[in-house]
């Protein structure tokens, strides 16, 4: 509204659009099979079984959400968990059919006969070519906000978007030493709305360090070799985690 937009919803898309979407029972209801438990994969299965279809969905882990679940964690966004929560009742509602730990292979999808298959599965990472990108002293994301995996009291992040800014946030409050190097002019682009201020607002307030319009060159045991617009130079660092694109 403030920019003069549509009023829109990050998770209801039919926010601001009621007069225009409604869901109504289809007069041929389909066997439908639904591969992913995530917000994506969840959201299909609700509007087709609200829609009359007998849905079956498929999910490879013991439990729902799916990066949802990496989304919760880090600092003031644990309320991601309700919308967890809500589309986990509405699967049992709904009597949707859920299979967890259980992958949908082309066998499993060939035999179970659906008149339509969702593939919801979401995204995995792009690592980049960088020299030193696979040293012990990198981590992921997911390595950092799931798997705990140790890093040490100086860290290096590369990118400084949406979660490379969380992630620097949750180092941060367990005592590390954060910098962000971004290649963009500034850091949290692709935060939308007021988001951006608060969390860039609180990263300020932290300490967290930023590097914008800086590439980098390499990752050593000891840190990352940079080059900004002063030249090339080194940020010594024990840990570097990468917020990685995802395709």
């Amino acid at each position: 509204i403030a920019n003069e937009q549509p009023l829109g919803c990050s998770v209801n898309a039919m926010a601001g659009r009621e007069a225009e979407c409604s869901i109504t029972a289809t007069d041929s209801p389909k066997k439908v099979l639904v591969i992913g438990g995530g917000p994506a994969g969840m959201e299909a299965a609700r509007v087709a079984a609200l829609r009359g279809h007998r849905v079956t969905l498929f999910e490879k882990k013991d439990k729902l959400g799916g990066q949802l679940l990496y989304a919760a964690i880090p600092p003031y966004k644990d309320e991601w968990n309700t919308l967890i929560d809500y589309l986990t009742v509405q699967m049992r509602k709904l009597d949707v059919e859920v299979r967890l730990n259980e992958e949908a292979t082309a066998r499993v999808v060939e035999e179970g006969k659906p008149d339509a298959v969702i593939v919801a599965t979401g995204a995995v990472p792009i690592i980049p070519d960088i020299p030193g990108i696979d040293g012990k002293n990198v981590a992921t994301a997911i390595d950092v906000l799931i798997w705990n995996k140790e890093m040490g009291q100086s860290v290096v992040i590369i990118g400084g978007g949406l979660i490379g800014c969380e992630t620097a946030e949750f180092l941060s409050q367990k005592g590390k030493q954060v910098a962000i190097v971004e290649m963009l002019p500034c850091v949290g682009n692709d935060i939308g709305g007021f988001n951006r201020w608060v969390i860039l607002d609180r990263l300020k307030a932290a300490g967290i360090r930023t590097e914008v319009k800086t590439k980098i060159l390499e990752i050593t045991e000891r840190g990352v070799k940079v080059a900004g617009e002063s030249g090339a130079k080194f940020l010594q660092a024990d840990s570097v985690k990468g917020e990685f694109q995802h395709t």
